[in-house]
């Protein structure tokens, strides 16, 4: 059989040995440094990116705490600025009702009943 033949068969490793290894060697020198710049690089950048990701959740919540204490504190000024003028304005109804029925009123009310009495008189002398 002619691979098992003694004369080609030192010629055969050897020359499989030789192209192994500048095959190896070319790898080693130029492939493997390349892959392993890009994987240094890929490697920063994921962990800047980790960083900036972590400083925005950072600044998020307390944007998000910041804005929910403005919301409480403003909802609550507002509650008591509505409440304090419910109040007023009930009680200047009130004090506006109780001129109203003492003064227009009386008057007006007064003065229907002469009216009336007026109506009535003649009613009995007609």
């Amino acid at each position: 059989m002619p691979q098992f033949d003694k004369i080609t068969f030192f010629n055969q490793i050897f020359w499989l040995l030789l192209l192994f290894f500048s095959f190896y060697i070319i790898l080693l020198k130029t492939f493997l440094p390349k892959i392993s710049s890009s994987l240094k690089a890929r490697s920063k950048k994921l962990l800047k990116s980790n960083s900036l990701a972590n400083d925005l959740n950072t600044e998020e919540f307390s944007v998000t705490n910041s804005s929910s204490t403005l919301f409480t504190r403003s909802a609550s000024f507002c509650r008591a600025n509505l409440t304090k003028g419910a109040g007023q304005s009930h009680e200047w109804l009130h004090i506006s009702n109780k001129d109203l029925t003492a003064s227009d009123l009386k008057n007006t009310q007064i003065a229907y009943l002469k009216n009336f009495s007026n109506i009535s008189a003649r009613k009995f002398v007609i």
